[in-house]
């Protein structure tokens, strides 16, 4: 095996920005790990045998190597990337490329797009994956030091719509719970949560983005055991995509008419005014979106209840206690995340897990001021996949020892298209926040590339 500090980088000759600024990233943290400055040169300079290879190069026909690449101009998918080991070169490669036609020019605040946004993930996941470097801690604390790192002598990574979509949950005899990751809108994030009782029985908390509807029904026939699973209480937070559209096209599509049968479904979806009109987010749209839900006790059988605060679902040892609903004197103030219904679960009496949904400052203030002495938990949902929208003193007052972010890539490494920490959403202040709990690293789960699958209760260390 050979030590990182004997490569050489590699970029091609005409280097996209975004393959410019990967190779940079990767180069000045091998200097931060392993005291070594990597040269970083053109793919015209002769072959050495240890290379880090950086974006579209000739290398790649040199080592037969065929990455199959994509224009797209929505950019949803340019987030795509892969790393594979070859002998003792290592490929790290989006999958994007850039339009023929750039787009026009419309807005200064557009972010900057070559088509190549996945080899910059690509950067960071090496910098995460195999120089130990840790996101979550490292910028605060102390970043990993070793002269003497060794490269992988294999190494396969593939960030891709397929490989992600073929995830399998690790299956329990017992209870225990599944968070799903983001399969499909790889520039986005997901909220999906599926509990399963000592008995069998189900419990889904949203469901996901429309798209990911096939492979949460396989999913859930897996971790459910039957080919029609029974849902026996479905939880919802929110009016947002990636939150409904499973729930919404499983009462909508005729395709799966009969693929599930559900008990209840549990919502606060408030006045369609609030959607259509007083959101920030309002859209037409949303009204119809709010009837199909509403009205699925016609098509996948739920009786639909309305939840009020205090409220509390139960399923065998599973118990849902509702926390917060929207509440009508704050519809001109908030957004749809600030809609969110917040739920306390309780496994068999004993251990405890906040579920926070997408909450905003609203939906946290209320938290805080009004029910403080609810909220401590043993395991947290960190609030609108780790989006700064939860405060400092919420998560102190739920003061969890564990805590699972629903989260995509953008998100994590706060990446838009402009370098790391420059997409705005707040999570590095909630990075900022977890430092202050002082949570161990092995009680942080990331849900970024596969399905947590835990028993219930969730260890923790």
């Amino acid at each position: 095996m050979k030590m990182i500090k004997d490569y050489v980088i590699v970029i091609p000759e005409k280097a996209d920005v975004n393959e410019l600024r990967a190779a940079a990233f990767i180069r000045d943290n091998v200097k931060l790990v392993c005291g070594k400055k990597l040269p970083i040169v053109r793919d015209s300079h002769a072959p050495v045998p240890c290379e880090i290879v950086v974006g579209a190069t000739a290398r790649e026909a040199l080592d037969g190597l065929d990455i199959p690449r994509y224009i797209d101009p929505d950019r949803v998918n340019n987030w795509e990337y892969i790393m594979k080991k070859v002998g003792d070169r290592l490929y790290l490669s989006g999958l994007g490329m850039p339009p023929a036609e750039p787009r026009p020019f419309t807005s200064s605040y557009r972010a900057l797009d070559d088509g190549k946004i996945g080899t910059v993930m690509a950067a960071y996941r090496f910098t995460e994956d195999i120089l130990g470097y840790d996101f979550l801690y490292a910028p605060y604390v102390d970043i990993p030091e070793n002269e003497e790192l060794l490269m992988p002598e294999d190494y396969s990574y593939h960030f891709t719509r397929e490989e992600l979509g073929k995830k399998d949950p690790v299956l329990y005899a017992s209870a225990a719970f599944y968070t799903l990751h983001c399969a499909d809108m790889l520039n986005w994030n997901m909220g999906c949560m599926i509990f399963k009782s000592r008995a069998g029985k189900i419990v889904v908390i949203d469901g996901g983005h429309a798209s990911e509807t096939d492979r949460f029904m396989r999913i859930l026939r897996k971790i459910s055991g039957k080919e029609v699973p029974h849902v026996s209480a479905w939880l919802f937070s929110h009016l947002h995509s990636d939150h409904y559209g499973v729930y919404q096209t499983l009462c909508s599509d005729e395709k799966y008419r009969g693929a599930l049968t559900v008990d209840g479904f549990y919502c606060d979806l408030v006045t369609e005014e609030f959607y259509t009109t007083l959101s920030p987010e309002r859209w037409a749209g949303y009204a119809e979106v709010r009837k199909t839900l509403l009205n699925s006790e016609n098509t996948v059988g739920a009786k639909v209840h309305t939840v009020k605060a205090g409220d509390v679902i139960t399923v065998d040892e599973l118990e849902f206690k509702v926390i917060h609903v929207p509440q009508q004197e704050y519809f001109t103030k908030m957004n749809t995340n600030d809609s969110s219904v917040v739920y306390k679960f309780t496994y068999d009496g004993k251990q405890t897990m906040m579920l926070l949904g997408d909450a905003e400052y609203v939906c946290s203030n209320d938290l805080t001021n009004n029910c403080a002495e609810l909220l401590k938990s043993d395991v947290v949902q960190v609030g609108h996949h780790g989006c700064g929208n939860v405060s400092g003193e919420c998560y102190k007052l739920i003061g969890a020892d564990a805590y699972i972010w629903q989260v995509g890539e953008k998100f994590w490494y706060s990446d838009n298209g402009e370098g790391l920490n420059t997409h705005n959403t707040g999570v590095i202040r909630t990075r900022a926040y977890m430092m202050e709990l002082s949570p161990k690293p092995e009680n942080v789960h990331v849900v970024m590339d596969d399905i947590l699958s835990s028993p219930l209760p969730m260890k923790i260390h």
